[in-house]
């Protein structure tokens, strides 16, 4: 079969809380003036304990418990910052001031949501010394930025593919859901438009937790056939009740022309059939982030020449995480696969 070919598709408001566990200051005593200066590390040039205090749920805004207690050695007294880096959409922060030398406890607090349940390593930084720490974020809080949806439809929201390998000289493309919109049958389809040109509609029955496109049975974001019906295809493409091993078909699509080698060409009618081959068993790692409640759909396209019977053309599975939508898919047999996979984590609103 010929190559597939493209079809498709801050200021951070840092809320400086001027709160901590040792926040003394005194016009008299120069509190106000000076900056202090010390260590986060023990005379043998060590990390001191880092305790972190409160829970970490995904899609669940930090709070004045989520809170690290920081052991720091002031040399010199007067106003203080002590952070550390942004990890899984959160970040610790607090300042003030000290007015005695010597070793203290500093409360940091916690800002941001979680965006991940997975452990992520911090560093924590002042005065020029760091020290890492790890924390924890379960993913009973939430489902992510796209509430319960395993395909986001909300305006806005996008997805940064890659090739892998590359479709002629193409290599990434963005999604994004534009505000036009669709209504068939009492069901919202949302346009779906690719910043390679083209577009497509997807729907969510959420009575039922069924999911639609309106298209061509085809994969998303490639073509397969040579030409195609004037109309589109209406069919779900995932099914969040459906049972693993569960299966479904679309109607039939035709009539469709088929290259089955260079320059011979069939002519027939074309469906797609879905099969759910896991939902929820193991995170999926894909684009440096791991995702957590991961449906893994098959899709088998299926063509039946004007004479002869249905036969499988192309099989690949596509996987959706919850509240983040298609995340990658693998379509082919190795060594012959063609991945389409999410490149950094969704924005979703």
């Amino acid at each position: 079969m010929r190559l597939l070919r493209l079809k498709i598709f801050s200021f951070l408001l840092f809320a400086a809380v001027l709160t901590s566990c040792e926040k003394e200051f005194s016009q008299e005593k120069g509190g106000f003036s000076m900056t202090a200066r010390g260590t986060l590390l023990d005379s043998s040039g060590n990390c001191k304990q880092i305790a972190v205090n409160g829970t970490y749920k995904v899609d669940v805004n930090l709070t004045s418990t989520n809170q690290l207690q920081a052991k720091v050695n002031f040399i010199t007294t007067g106003k203080y910052i002590i952070e550390s880096d942004t990890v899984n959409g959160i970040w610790f922060r607090d300042s003030g001031f000290v007015l005695q030398t010597g070793a203290k406890t500093v409360g940091v607090r916690g800002f941001g949501k979680p965006l991940l349940p997975k452990t992520s390593v911090f560093t924590l930084k002042f005065n020029g010394t760091f020290c890492n720490f790890p924390v924890t974020t379960t993913g009973s809080g939430g489902s992510g930025g796209g509430g319960n949806d395993y395909f986001p439809t909300t305006e806005a929201s996008n997805w940064t593919y890659k090739f892998i390998p590359n479709i002629g000289n193409i290599d990434t493309f963005r999604i994004t859901v534009a505000e036009d919109t669709l209504i068939i049958d009492s069901l919202t389809y949302y346009q779906f438009g690719s910043s390679l040109g083209d577009t497509l509609y997807f729907a969510k029955n959420s009575s039922i937790g069924n999911y639609y496109a309106l298209g061509t049975p085809e994969f998303d974001y490639v073509y397969i056939f040579d030409s195609i019906p004037n109309f589109p295809l209406l069919y779900p493409f995932l099914k969040e009740s459906a049972a693993v091993n569960e299966n479904w078909e679309t109607s039939e699509y035709g009539t469709v022309k088929l290259e089955v080698s260079p320059g011979v060409f069939e002519y027939g009618d074309t469906k797609a059939k879905f099969t759910i081959v896991s939902k929820n068993t193991a995170p999926y790692t894909v684009g440096g982030n791991t995702y957590q409640n991961v449906i893994a759909v098959k899709r088998e396209l299926l063509f039946k020449p004007n004479q002869g019977s249905y036969r499988i053309i192309l099989t690949g599975t596509s996987y959706y995480a919850k509240g983040f939508g298609l995340i990658d898919q693998v379509i082919g047999i190795t060594p012959n696969v063609q991945n389409i996979s999410i490149t950094r984590q969704p924005v979703i609103y």
